[in-house]
């Protein structure tokens, strides 16, 4: 059947038609659906064959929907997918009436396929339709809250623990933008009181969850050229049961997420997000407390300009909210901070939807993690430039070496010209100091051959002709044994600055024997990397960046 047979069978509503009207009773007295005379959030359509009733949430999108078949044909579901619209695409439950008899039917958002069920939900009239506001607060006992939520949605619909996390960022972002979007509408859609069974609940949520990308994409392509191709990792569809969604939706119900603190609910978010990392994305993970050290050393500041090329979970952008977060009593400047000076890179869109939730519930600054290669030419870019940034602080990714085959499709790097084949970390190096204006600064992870073999001599001719090293500071090999990488690393703090190498200066030298867990990732009670930030600190005053 053609779309033009379709917009001639669909008529108007009609309230007068007792088949329509015998159905909907039937569906209220077995199942508690609402009637006409307890809900005008109703809809028919009738045409030659079909007669289609549906019953519609409180932000307008069907939660059931009834097909009457009205001639001795025999429809499939198949057939029957022409007369749903864009306002049915969040319902899950389906009722096919064919000759007396009823077909059920439930939408796998999953799999994007129609299977049989045994029968519906029942309906039960909410006695609340007032909705209440969380008034309670996320506190330091609540720290496994999002673990609580990861581990429903792992045992409800059996998704794998990677799987698990992207569905649960997209509620936490649904969760947010709700709590922003209530004192406007004065209506919280998350109340689960309101409404009638976990269909209605959860086809409510995920209209709200559409809404949400759809405003960001709104709002932010007007300040960030390309927002919607290099951010828009929550434009896929939330993907999990009714009951996964709305048993998780009714814990997050419980809360305030905007207004618990920011450490506790970032800490808690961490939690659940860190041993799925571990277990299953370790190449993007970098610890925390190598983290912590090199921000010690750096000092960001919210007058500068930062950005993390490689940064997946975007842990340095969030510690550097909170190391920056009382080192100024201006809002504005804060505010300019959290929204304009913290940006990362990252082509994970899995890792990019972490990284954007993190930084929501540390205070925001998510709309500038962008979904993309850093190695890229920079005409692939809409706002990254060279010589733009105060402070890079990154990992790079470690073990892969580019072929000559391979760096066609990387952007323009003097280090290629110099070498066949070249390791991702070395380009990562160089990309970090063409995005640093002069007099930037970097901290940056690098495996300890890259800084003693032979065969990478050239590199440190390339850093010693364009930057200042102030510091080389050697990581214990326990540092990402726990990540799964058995290999030694340094980390080097240097300036652009492309005169260097025309002066004598003192570099800092040490090494982490301690970074405070050891080789199973077990927490020890000991480290010596605070005094050696200390020591580095103390150089660098004397001897300065």
């Amino acid at each position: 059947m053609s779309h033009n047979d379709r917009n001639e069978l669909v008529g108007p509503k009609s309230d007068d038609n007792e088949v329509t009207d015998s159905i909907i009773e039937e569906v209220f007295s077995e199942y508690g659906y609402p009637n006409r005379k307890l809900s005008d959030r109703i809809s028919v359509f009738i045409n030659r064959d079909v007669t289609i009733i549906k019953w519609l949430t409180k932000n307008n999108v069907s939660f059931l929907i009834v097909f009457q078949i009205s001639s001795n044909k025999i429809y499939n579901f198949e057939d029957l997918d022409i007369f749903l619209g864009p306002e049915d695409q969040y319902c899950s439950s389906f009722i096919i009436r064919n000759n007396g008899l009823n077909s059920f039917y439930k939408k796998n958002f999953s799999t994007k396929s129609i299977e049989q069920s045994n029968d519906i939900l029942l309906y039960r009239m909410p006695k609340n339709l007032k909705p209440n506001y969380p008034s309670n607060f996320l506190s330091d006992r609540f720290e496994s809250f999002f673990f609580e939520a990861h581990s429903l949605i792992r045992d409800i619909d059996g998704l794998h623990p990677d799987e698990a996390l992207d569905e649960l960022c997209k509620i936490i972002y649904t969760k947010l933008y709700d709590e922003e979007i209530v004192k406007e509408l004065k209506f919280c859609f998350f109340d689960l009181s309101v409404y009638g069974n976990y269909e209605e609940y959860a086809a409510t949520l995920r209209k709200l969850y559409s809404e949400a990308n759809e405003y960001d994409i709104r709002v932010f392509s007007l300040k960030i050229p390309g927002y919607k191709r290099s951010r828009g990792v929550f434009d896929d569809p939330i993907k999990l049961s009714s009951l996964a969604l709305s048993k998780v939706s009714e814990l997050f119900s419980q809360f305030s997420f905007s207004k618990s603190d920011i450490d506790i609910k970032a800490r808690a978010f961490q939690n659940v997000y860190r041993p799925t990392t571990r277990a299953g994305m370790g190449q993007y993970f970098t610890p925390l407390n190598v983290i912590r050290f090199i921000i010690s050393v750096v000092k960001p500041s919210c007058n500068e300009l930062i950005l993390d090329p490689f940064c997946g979970s975007a842990h340095f952008l969030t510690e550097s909210i909170n190391f920056t977060r009382n080192s100024t009593q201006s809002d504005k400047l804060k505010n300019e901070f959290l929204f304009n000076k913290l940006h990362g890179i990252e082509k994970s869109e899995r890792m990019v939807r972490i990284a954007m939730t993190d930084m929501r519930l540390h205070g925001d600054g998510h709309s500038n993690i962008r979904c993309t290669d850093a190695l890229l030419s920079f005409n692939n870019y809409y706002d990254i430039t060279p010589n733009t940034f105060d402070i890079i602080m990154t990992n790079p990714p470690f073990g892969s070496t580019l072929t000559n085959e391979m760096t066609q499709y990387v952007g323009d790097f003097d280090l290629i010209k110099r070498n066949a084949k070249i390791p991702l970390e070395v380009l990562g190096l160089e990309r970090c100091i063409q995005l640093l204006r002069e007099g930037g600064k970097l901290a940056i992870v690098l495996p300890e051959s890259i800084l003693v073999n032979k065969t990478y001599k050239y590199v440190r001719e390339w850093i010693k002709t364009n930057t200042k090293i102030r510091a080389i500071v050697s990581l214990p090999i326990e540092t990402f044994m726990p990540y799964g990488a058995n290999i030694k690393t340094s980390i080097v703090f240097c300036v652009k600055d492309k005169n260097a190498h025309q002066s004598t200066y003192n570099v800092f030298s040490g090494g982490i024997d301690n970074i405070g867990y050891d080789a199973t990732g077990k927490v020890l009670q000991e480290n010596d990397w605070e005094n050696l930030s200390i020591k580095l600190c103390e150089f660098l005053e004397k001897e300065g960046w």
